[in-house]
């Protein structure tokens, strides 16, 4: 008998051991340091604890045969912030952040993170591989053939079908309370969906897709959804989904509303097992509430879409047990907007002047670790890399002297009053300008910073007299806005990462856009964009559209701030990886592993 079937039997006995003796720090069993327990070094394990000379105990033995055998092992425990739970007590079917943040549900494709050697792309789930047509009018999925719903019933096209065709039933504004689907739009491209087999897909679409599986993926993310269970669904929106039928590699187990969730490896899990056999997700009220629990040993990994603030971060730096890992430009990307129809915003060269009074060091400075100034029109270079158009870079660079002298140029006069400069219009008038406070700017009171460092420049040196800073209501927010000429706005860094977000900026025949900018040649451009399946001429449009934007000014990109995520580094190993490289909640809690026995004795 080979070393690794003895190894193997020996390991199965050892599952059985149970004992609560002290555990000792590290990867029990790893004598090489890579985190894995080879055949030879759990052998050697075994025969030193039956020997009586190993340094394992019972319980450490166990953990080190459980991470051979890849089968999962002891509890870890998640924050999160406010009432954001990974497991929702209503259905998923309509929540935001399906599939990326999801546990328990899965999409064909999930998106990974750029990465600077050019890799990234996607990630297959319920899609072993997929292809688009040559005209990028078809999308064919290749699905996998193992795969089954945590009920036990068989996945197949079937179900992939069903869930397009059950968001386009709801998709209509305009049905009866509780069966309108807010996400259907995500999939309001697709014309049908065919199954020829099974385990294959087609999608057919309405126009050119060269990015549908970024639609799927992102911006929320569509998931599959069971049709032997939603089939019988009327009202989706209202429904109160008490089983959480999912098909990930964690199934749903209880919620108690308001304090946490679990979730337990699914033994018929099609892709590999994870690691951990139980999630737990408790709810915490505030950020410093979850740190000192993180610091108690109380969980094992604080949550959320921008992680930790840097501050929060910063102070977690070096504590006992505890990593850090900082994901560049993995937060949010900030930019001060402007309403482009709203005077004096509505004058171009308004808005070109003020695009060199905008102190993005200082207000890095004010942020702190992770703030990245962006030289950008509008795109991040550390997620779009060679999709940025290189001459639009440091167009916008900070120079007071040349923002005075475009504004004189514009027909603005700077003078002074009372020894302070004062700005007036072409029509003499003092030039005023309200900035309202809230949204996602103010994130980390990062609007009010902005503020701070606007008011040294606009108002010290240029004479724009900012009135006021109100701090306003998000439920009106968007509304007051539109009647400001300048605001802040805070996206999620993944809207900076490809140029078709440059649709952002279009007017389309739906309406006008979040700056209610109006360009008749970016709007064309961006509708050819849409119809353009080759790689090489959407890079040529998007460097085109990237330079519109550095002559037009619509916003004035400021910085972006790398993201933060905290864990407990001593109990679980693993965590860089999946943070770094992306692919949402499922990639990240099935490949970290049990590092210390301590996780397998909790309740």
């Amino acid at each position: 008998m080979t070393t690794r079937c003895l190894s193997k039997i020996l390991a199965c006995c050892v599952l059985l051991l149970v004992c609560c003796m002290p555990a000792t720090a590290g990867i029990p069993g790893d004598t090489d340091g890579d985190t894995n327990i080879s055949a030879d070094e759990l052998a050697t394990a075994i025969l030193g604890y039956l020997g009586g000379t190993g340094a394992l105990t019972a319980e450490e033995l166990s953990l080190a045969a459980h991470n051979h055998l890849h089968q999962p092992y002891g509890q870890l425990v998640a924050a999160v912030l406010g009432e954001t739970y990974l497991i929702p007590s209503t259905s998923y079917i309509d929540q935001k952040g399906v599939p990326a943040d999801s546990l328990i549900h899965e999409g064909l494709v999930t998106k990974l993170r750029p990465q600077d050697d050019g890799s990234g792309g996607y990630l297959g789930w319920l899609a072993e591989r997929w292809e688009m047509s040559d005209d990028a009018m078809s999308w064919t999925f290749y699905l996998v053939k193992n795969a089954t719903w945590h009920d036990g019933t068989p996945f197949t096209s079937a179900d992939v079908q069903f869930t397009y065709e059950y968001f386009r039933d709801h998709g209509d504004a305009d049905a009866p309370a509780g069966s309108f689907l807010v996400n259907s739009a995500i999939l309001s491209n697709v014309a049908s969906v065919e199954c020829p087999d099974p385990y294959t897909v087609v999608f057919r679409m309405k126009s050119c897709a060269p990015l549908f599986p970024e639609t799927l993926a992102t911006g929320p993310g569509i998931g599959v959804f069971p049709a032997h269970i939603w089939k019988d669904i009327d009202l989706p929106s209202t429904y109160v989904d008490s089983k959480q039928i999912g098909i990930g590699p964690f199934a749903y187990t209880s919620t108690i509303p308001g304090t946490l969730s679990k979730v337990t490896a699914y033994e018929g899990y099609h892709g590999e097992q994870p690691y951990v056999h139980e999630i737990v997700i408790r709810n915490y009220e505030d950020e410093d509430a979850a740190i000192l629990a993180l610091r108690r040993g109380d969980i094992d990994f604080i949550s959320g879409e921008f992680g930790l603030s840097p501050r929060k971060a910063e102070a977690l730096k070096g504590a006992p047990g505890i990593g850090i890992t900082q994901i560049p430009s993995g937060g949010q990307a900030f930019e001060v907007a402007f309403t482009s129809d709203f005077y004096p915003a509505n004058i171009t060269a308004f808005r070109r002047a003020l695009s060199h009074a905008v102190n993005r060091e200082r207000v890095c400075w004010l942020v702190g670790d992770g703030a990245r100034p962006t030289e950008t029109a509008f795109l991040l270079p550390a997620l779009a890399g060679d999709q940025i158009n290189p001459a639009t870079n440091g167009r916008f660079s900070y120079d007071i002297e040349e923002a005075k002298r475009q504004l004189v140029a514009a027909g603005f006069n700077l003078t002074e009053a009372n020894g302070r400069p004062v700005l007036l219009d072409p029509d003499g008038n003092r030039v005023e300008i309200s900035i309202p406070l809230a949204g996602k700017a103010s994130t980390n009171a990062v609007d009010q910073k902005i503020v701070a460092v606007l008011k040294e420049d606009w108002e010290g040196k240029l004479g724009i007299r900012i009135v006021e800073t109100p701090q306003v209501d998000d439920s009106i927010y968007l509304d007051w806005i539109s009647r400001t000429a300048v605001h802040f706005d805070g996206m999620p860094g993944r809207w900076h990462e490809d140029i078709d977000r440059l649709d952002n900026f279009q007017r389309s025949p739906l309406g006008e856009n979040y700056y209610h900018f109006d360009n008749e040649t970016f709007n064309r451009l961006i509708t050819e964009l849409k119809s353009t399946a080759d790689p090489a001429e959407r890079k040529e449009i998007g460097f085109r559209l990237q330079e519109i934007l550095a002559e037009e000014v619509p916003c004035i990109p400021v910085f972006s701030q790398d993201a933060f995520m905290a864990y407990r580094s001593d109990r679980f190993v693993g965590w860089d990886a999946p943070l770094l490289g992306g692919g949402g909640n499922i990639r990240l809690f099935a490949e970290i592993r049990p590092a210390n026995a301590e996780v397998g004795l909790r309740a």
